[in-house]
């Protein structure tokens, strides 16, 4: 038995729609108008005996918490356990699923974003970030545990369903902006993670005898970098500092200095509409070919498909 309503003056079209393609899977799309973030909201109350629930995609990020309960949440190809305090989200086009095991009950309670409009009315600075985090939803979700540290993520999200039920569609503009915020706080937590995967140290007490080294990269990117002078900053000798280096970042300093000036010529491309040769050359590299070269390394497309697709 199912107790779910949509919150937000019946923007959402709930019913699952056969997608023709598989039996086991459906897709499950919501009204979008394309006016704003906020798509809505929905506050789902399920009962036993449960009924199995088909692996589904959406048009948009949905992003749930639960509140009551237990099981599994399926995104993509990974499982989870849930209970409550566990956020899931799983951005456009990514099958996922769930599996409730409790009783009496369980409740969950979800916001619906649409991507296409959050890329669209971010400011241009942000949206590389958050064209990050639209890619890792879309291609495995995102999973938040109950610890403290995304708790700021349960507040929020507790505090978009509060403010509704005090003050209705009144509340519009507050639940827009804290939808933008909500997919913020997302993103800062995916960058976080690539930068981990990346071997990146990012606590500054733990790089602190190569940080005047990693400030001297950020000032001067832009012009040739040579491992010398980066040395001279942490008063080292080259060899020493690479051994240093290479301890602390996981990486080299010719790879770090390749890597941040990838980062800001994807920064550029996304935000400007400079011609790529001239964001090669203000990043630093010596030839648009030795560019097109390491930005096909690091990302694995051209710059011209890159950009093509972090445009929406």
């Amino acid at each position: 038995m199912m107790d779910k309503k949509s919150l937000g003056g019946g923007v959402l079209r709930i019913p699952a729609e056969e997608s023709g393609a598989d039996p086991n899977r459906e897709q499950r799309d919501y009204a979008l108008t394309g006016e704003s973030p906020l798509v809505g909201l929905i506050d789902s109350k399920i009962y036993p005996p449960y009924i199995p629930d088909r692996s589904h995609v959406h048009n948009c990020l949905e992003m749930g918490i639960c509140l009551v309960g237990q099981g599994q949440v399926e995104l993509g190809r990974r499982t989870f356990d849930y209970g409550p305090g566990v956020i899931a989200a799983a951005g456009r086009g990514l099958y996922h699923r769930q599996e409730n095991t409790a009783r009496p009950g369980t409740w969950w309670r979800y916001v619906l974003i649409d991507e296409e409009a959050l890329l669209r009315e971010a400011p241009g600075r942000h949206r590389p970030a958050l064209r990050r985090l639209v890619d890792a939803l879309r291609r495995e979700g995102l999973y938040y545990d109950a610890g403290e540290e995304n708790g700021q993520l349960r507040r929020l999200l507790q505090s978009i369903f509060e403010t509704y039920e005090r003050r209705g569609d009144a509340s519009r503009m507050e639940l827009e902006a804290a939808a933008v915020l909500l997919a913020c706080i997302m993103a800062r937590s995916v960058s976080a993670a690539v930068e981990d995967a990346a071997g990146v140290t990012r606590d500054p007490s733990l790089r602190g005898p190569i940080e005047p080294a990693l400030q001297y990269v950020s000032e001067n990117y832009a012009r040739d970098v040579h491992v010398e002078d980066m040395a001279a900053r942490c008063a080292m000798s080259p060899s020493y500092f690479r051994k240093v280096f290479a301890r602390t970042m996981n990486m080299s300093p010719l790879e770090y200095v390749n890597r941040y000036r990838i980062n800001r010529a994807s920064n550029l491309m996304q935000s400007t509409s400079a011609p790529i040769h001239q964001i090669a050359a203000q990043t630093g590299f010596s030839s648009p070919a030795t560019f097109n070269r390491n930005f096909r390394r690091y990302t694995g497309k051209s710059p011209a498909q890159w950009r093509r697709s972090a445009h929406i």
